[in-house]
């Protein structure tokens, strides 16, 4: 059962910035080639950062571009998850028309999500950058407010020394609290970028915009306790909806790694 909330915040439209790890590094992990011009060789003499040469020098191979984290072991049920693969196919949105020049449309936000003891990974299939103009996918997170009454039974990881870990930026948990809608933030990804969420990271289902679906497949852990697998949060507007102001596009458009 979803918990509602009353969105009532100072900015209506927020505006999306490109997808880039710098600015999304507070909600996750931004996963795409970080030398995209090198083309891996034997004889290659300085490798990128974070390479290391395989299959006979054939291919370079970037170590731990993400982290995968299950947090299940401290989940009330104590029921054990296991790792799941499957695939979204998510066909574009309907956006609504702005009057601003500049902006393609406007995406309404109704609903967040958060997986609150597992890592979420959206890997895209068969989409190449350069179709950004025809095909993209909205990139929608909000930080956690502090826990209050409203989501006292919404269940959330307890770090112990059993189940933290020594890398102190992935067990950094947003903590029990409901999206804080004053600081929500969208981006735009392309074809040649995945993205993980942040355990407990408050973000909107898959929002793919433009002209033809995009297959996803999404990486995570679950034990089928629905409310430890997915916790909801809808929006409730007294006005007009908060949208995501998404721009009109060129082929000149880059994406900062």
């Amino acid at each position: 059962m979803p918990v509602t909330i009353k969105a009532n915040i100072k900015e209506k439209i927020i505006h999306t910035k490109l997808l880039n790890q710098d600015d999304f590094a507070t909600f996750g992990t931004v996963i795409q080639n970080p030398a995209p011009a090198v083309i891996p060789s034997s004889t290659i003499k300085t490798l990128p950062p974070n390479a290391v040469q395989a299959n006979q020098g054939t291919a370079l191979k970037y170590l731990d571009v993400t982290h995968m984290k299950d947090y299940y072991g401290s989940a009330p049920s104590q029921r054990v998850a296991n790792a799941v693969m499957n695939m979204f196919v998510c066909a574009p949105r309907s956006l609504l028309p702005s009057h601003d020049s500049n902006i393609g449309g406007l995406f309404p936000v109704t609903i967040l999500e958060r997986h609150p003891f597992t890592t979420q990974t959206f890997i895209p299939l068969g989409i190449s950058p350069s179709e950004q103009e025809d095909v993209c996918y909205l990139v929608v997170v909000a930080p956690s407010l502090t826990p209050s009454s409203v989501d006292e039974t919404l269940p959330v990881p307890v770090l112990s020394p059993q189940t933290s870990t020594s890398d102190d930026n992935v067990d950094n948990l947003p903590g029990r609290g409901l999206p804080d809608l004053n600081r929500i933030q969208a981006f735009l990804a392309n074809g040649s970028q995945a993205v993980t969420y942040g355990a407990g990271t408050w973000h909107a289902p898959m929002v793919v915009v433009g002209k033809k679906p995009i297959d996803f497949v999404v990486v995570q852990f679950a034990n089928g306790v629905g409310i430890e697998d997915c916790q909801e949060a809808e929006l409730e507007t007294t006005d007009k909806d908060i949208c995501m102001a998404v721009p009109k596009f060129s082929r000149n458009a880059t994406w900062k790694l």
